[in-house]
């Protein structure tokens, strides 16, 4: 990886659990940590729906995002899911499991030219757009690799403008603790210092998403 500039800091957004079933998934976690996902809407066109969960303890506004396949949408084809989310489905049967990850840079144009001059795979900004619950359009840009950078440990960009979703008055969860682990952790953490984006990587098998969250009836592994 080329020697670039830091891009400012880029805090923790979202985490992205990806499940088979989304209301299967909703209650599952209400078991856990005594917590229920509030409904958050259908990606349009891109095969997906989600439920969400306000995290605190992150220093800003972020959370937990469920995103399931959305049986009332017509099928499309698996790159065109959002985050990818159709491979897991094609590959078969999977289980729930930490996908990936999103940081909010302050000005996600500079930080993609900055990713860009030390040779990192970062995707485009895309728009993308959603009716919240309370049936307000949600919007915002995103920049996704395809495949996602490092299996997943490398995190996606996002800009919300003037709006977020937790600003929907979301249940809570404590992030108890984030782990990323990775085969190559020096250049793991290189990719994440360019991008801005905090948290430490360890030395890990395979690419390694974990998080522990933690809500009034207990807590669980993601």
């Amino acid at each position: 990886m080329r020697r670039a500039e830091r891009a400012q800091e880029a805090p923790l957004d979202h985490l992205v659990l990806a499940v088979p079933d989304l209301q299967q998934a909703v209650e599952e976690l209400r078991e856990q940590t005594g917590v229920s996902a509030a409904a958050g809407g259908s990606h349009p066109g891109m095969g997906t729906r989600n439920a969400l969960v306000a995290l605190r303890g992150t220093g800003g506004p972020a959370y937990l995002e469920l995103l399931a396949p959305d049986p009332a949408q017509e099928p499309v084809a698996p790159e065109a899911t959002m985050l990818g989310l159709g491979h897991l489905v094609e590959d078969g049967t999977f289980s729930p499991r930490l996908h990936a990850w999103a940081v909010r840079p302050g000005d996600l144009d500079r930080t993609l030219a900055l990713a860009r001059d030390a040779g990192l795979e970062v995707g485009t900004a895309t728009p993308a757009s959603r009716r919240t619950r309370g049936g307000t359009e949600l919007s915002w840009r995103l920049a996704v690799p395809h495949p996602l950078g490092l299996g997943g440990v490398q995190p996606f960009l996002i800009d919300w403008g003037s709006s977020h979703p937790t600003d929907d008055d979301l249940p809570e969860l404590d992030l108890v603790e984030l782990t990323l682990g990775h085969p190559d952790p020096a250049r793991a953490q290189q990719v994440l210092d360019v991008l801005g984006a905090g948290g430490a990587v360890v030395g890990a098998p395979r690419p390694t998403l974990r998080a522990v969250v933690a809500g009034p009836g207990g807590q669980t592994v993601l």
